[in-house]
């Protein structure tokens, strides 16, 4: 009879389903962009609602499949809440894909952003963040712009999926992990608008960083700059891609050499009270992918030392859009690099004593880039391309 009761007892606790949602009664968010009401200081989110009617297969709808919902409040949790005033749909924010903030907001500081983010646990870590540069952050998701997919939540997702070396991206996680870390400061992806030539219109474009100060917005890295904190930070996030140079076969021709693999190591040096150097290694490894100049090969001696010239282009950029991203780094005080995590790793007991006063010190230190880059195939071709 014991038995009996507890089974019955367990039933009755362990009954599932309580909490569903019906897809009937829930609308599907997307895309969060988040700005700031100059006058009052209130939070603006607009949230991207999903319609899935007007994508289906079957019926499809002449309609957009996505309808853009703005809200504000004092708090992101007040705005995000005020959809269900506004809409037949209470707003489900698990499948979001990407959220995107004014630089305004960013400035003032993310922590009252990601805690409201985070602590209703409705958006997940993998959500990508991004800065909106010089342009409203609702204008990014509702910009007519080059893409295929009809619900730009997608086209963005996939913009920042397929990004290369130019661009920073960054999820919600991953920014949290950085931002709370010592000795490391994040840096996101950053979308701005630029005029097409061919159609009147604007279009969104993902290029640069977004560097970090902790939880504030301290300024911007163009395309070189982010190629070189990439250089050193190895971001799996980002793709790898590949860069031009010059050809040295024939003046005005480029040739392009498609990055492989990197691999990069931070080595500190202790010199004395507060002063420190840091050596930057780099390794490379890549393959010519495309050839301008017609000049063909007379053997395997020749093209091998030409694979040597280009390594050493090849290097000299390297060195180079990394100096440009440790100098941009040192004027912002912000260490994206993880210098402090480095020193730390190597000599602890220095880094407790520097690491209340790191971002004055890290200004100031100094460094020096070591490349080395090993050009291994050019794709089975014993030389350039040529007509008989």
């Amino acid at each position: 009879m014991k038995k009996i009761v507890i089974v019955v007892v367990l039933i009755l606790f362990l009954a599932g389903c309580w909490d569903r949602k019906e897809l009937t009664e829930i609308g599907m968010v997307a895309a969060l962009a988040i700005d700031q009401n100059p006058k009052t200081g209130e939070y603006e989110v607009s949230s991207q609602f999903l319609r899935p009617a007007a994508e289906s297969t079957q019926t499809p709808s002449p309609e957009r499949p996505f309808l853009m919902v703005t809200t504000s409040g004092k708090t992101i949790f007040e705005a995000m809440r005020g959809t269900n005033k506004t809409t037949d749909r209470k707003g489900f924010f698990a499948h979001n894909k990407v959220i995107i903030i004014n630089e305004r907001v960013a400035k003032e500081g993310l922590i009252p952003v990601l805690d409201a983010l985070q602590r209703g646990k409705e958006i997940r870590g993998y959500v990508w963040l991004c800065i909106a540069k010089d342009v409203d952050a609702s204008k990014i998701l509702e910009m007519k712009s080059d893409n295929i997919a009809r619900i730009p939540a997608k086209y963005i997702n996939s913009l920042i999926d397929n990004a290369e070396q130019e661009a920073a991206k960054i999820n919600i996680l991953t920014f949290q992990k950085k931002m709370l870390a010592s000795g490391i400061d994040p840096v996101a992806g950053v979308f701005i608008t630029e005029k097409t030539v061919t159609e009147p219109f604007e279009r969104i474009k993902l290029i640069g960083g977004a560097v970090f100060q902790k939880d504030k917005l301290k300024g911007f890295l163009n395309d070189k700059e982010t190629r070189g904190y990439h250089w050193v930070t190895e971001e799996k996030a980002a793709q790898l891609g590949a860069v031009s140079l010059p050809s040295l076969l024939e003046e005005g021709k480029f040739v392009t050499v498609e990055v492989r693999k990197v691999r990069s190591q931070i080595k500190p040096e202790v010199k004395g009270e507060n002063q420190f150097s840091f050596t930057i290694e780099v390794k490379e490894d890549g393959r010519i992918t495309d050839q301008q100049a017609s000049e063909k090969f007379e053997d395997r001696k020749q093209q091998v030392d030409y694979f040597r010239k280009i390594e050493a282009e090849n290097k000299k950029l390297i060195e180079e859009e990394i100096d440009l991203a440790v100098k941009k780094a040192q004027q912002y005080k912000t260490d994206i690099f993880g210098f402090g995590q480095a020193l730390n790793k190597e000599n602890p007991e220095v880094w407790n004593k520097v690491k209340d006063n790191w971002e004055e010190i890290f200004a100031d230190v100094s460094y020096e880039v070591n490349a080395n880059v090993d050009i291994t195939s050019s794709v089975l071709l014993q030389g350039p391309l040529q007509p008989e």
